[in-house]
């Protein structure tokens, strides 16, 4: 999904088996996202929040709505300064695109002034009758009150939080550490209430050891704890639904699992508290 959208790769949803035969054979069937037809788009979502929106649930939406459709999504270009794609910014069209495929079946998606084909083609990407859709404040409250408390004990308090599906990126590593260790300075903690994990690649957390140690060694000592491991297959394993009652910002880890889905601030609230706000 994102590799589509954003890096301008064309290749479609296939399962393992498929992929494992284009591998074999060096080819791929010629249908569906890598032809122009099937990427055109056949609805506009226009984006009308006051202000940035909540990504995850942006995503969700989308996914919802659109189901495997190509959506076009106009709105968001201003957050990504001169239309680029960057380090510091990618992990929004990460949240947004892996919530539009994990609430539906999005394998492509454009945004205007942003991603490689609306860049080149404009609104001429959209179908002839195209549907439009509307995401104002109005509906991003609406689509957050859908998210289901699925806890064995719903009136019960968080046991751990579970930070980064897809994986964090460097800058969201950074990101969180300092968004956590500086929440525990100012309520005069030394350790989060809840344990939490983050995920990302082992070359990440290499990297975020060799730029910024302290920090590292902050997050470490105040319970965060960095692992390669997947959160959506963490919650899947035996039990876990059971005996864990987790938070997340990742809204494709709420469409997996029993985790629920609170925006970035509130979830920094929880881990510091270890409770969930009325």
């Amino acid at each position: 999904n994102y590799g589509n959208s954003v890096l301008g790769i064309r290749t479609n949803r296939n399962g393992a088996g498929m992929d494992l035969i284009c591998a074999m054979l060096g080819k791929a069937p010629l249908f569906g996202l890598m032809t122009d037809e099937g990427r055109q788009a056949k609805w506009l979502i226009d984006v009308k929040t006051t202000e940035e929106p909540d990504w995850g649930t942006l995503g969700t939406a989308i996914g919802r709505k659109c189901v495997e459709d190509v959506p076009y999504i106009a709105g968001i270009d201003k957050y990504f300064e001169g239309g680029e794609v960057t380090p510091d910014n990618l992990h929004l069209l990460k949240a947004m695109g892996s919530a539009t495929a994990s609430s539906g079946a999005v394998g492509l998606y454009h945004v205007e002034g942003v991603t490689p084909e609306p860049k080149e083609k404009g609104r001429d990407l959209l179908v002839e009758g195209y549907q439009t859709y509307v995401y104002d404040d109005a509906e991003e409250q609406k689509i957050i009150k859908t998210f289901g408390n699925l806890w064995p004990d719903k009136d019960g308090d968080p046991t751990a939080a579970f930070i980064g599906c897809p994986h964090n990126t460097l800058y969201e590593m950074k990101k969180w550490g300092k968004l956590i260790t500086e929440a525990l300075d100012k309520a005069g903690k030394e350790k989060t209430a809840i344990p939490v994990y983050m995920f990302c690649a082992n070359v990440v957390r290499s990297q975020m050891i060799a730029d910024d140690g302290e920090l590292a060694g902050k997050m470490l000592k105040a319970g965060m704890v960095s692992t390669p491991m997947c959160g959506v297959t963490w919650a899947g394993t035996k039990g876990f639904s059971d005996r864990v009652q987790g938070v997340t910002n990742s809204a494709k880890t709420r469409n997996y699992s029993t985790i629920r889905y609170f925006p970035d601030q509130t979830l920094v609230d929880i881990i510091v508290t270890g409770k969930v706000p009325a």
